[in-house]
């Protein structure tokens, strides 16, 4: 390789970051994304599914700060490579919510959770804080068939807070 082609090389790369094109690419090095494998196990749901709410046992934290992954606005908190829980979702939903259910939550504390979700077309949907409390929410509109990997982060490192992850359809379901 010439001199010319490496500084092309560190040039493109440089314009890829400085773009954004980068942060997937970094969020998929540091993230487990699109596998079959989950902390807690997975669930294959389509539309109308009852019990609603479906609710997991959980406990939160890891040693990835995901305000390092420039995943995006509300994307914080400390979590695993390996997502937490998988959700396959086999027909459109009007509403697919997510949220976590924590005891006791305090906003900043050791039981302060957040939520990472990686949704079936890519997209990166983050919460913290949510419903004036400490627990977060994830609300995927129009949710489109396909894989839904979940992450439960802890707001301070190295903390593991005990709880319930919830998958719901209905409105009225939250923390």
């Amino acid at each position: 390789m010439n001199k010319s082609t490496i500084i092309s090389a560190v040039g493109l790369v440089s314009a890829l970051v400085v773009s954004g094109f980068g942060s997937q690419v970094v969020a998929q090095s540091s993230l487990s994304i699109g596998q079959n494998r989950a902390n807690y196990g997975s669930t294959s749901l389509r539309p109308g599914f009852m019990p609603d709410p479906r609710s997991v046992r959980i406990v939160s934290g890891g040693n990835i700060d995901a305000r390092t992954l420039n995943l995006g606005s509300g994307c914080v908190g400390f979590v695993t490579q390996r997502p937490d829980y998988i959700v396959r979702l086999t027909g459109r939903s009007a509403n697919l919510r997510i949220y976590v259910s924590i005891p006791g939550a305090a906003a900043s504390s050791r039981t302060d959770t957040t939520l990472l979700v990686n949704t079936a077309g890519g997209q990166w949907r983050c919460n913290d804080d949510s419903y004036g409390g400490a627990n977060p929410t994830v609300d995927v509109p129009n949710a489109g068939p396909g894989q839904y990997d979940i992450w439960v982060g802890s707001y301070v490192s190295g903390a593991n807070a005990r709880g319930q992850l919830m998958i719901t359809e209905l409105s009225s379901n939250h923390p």
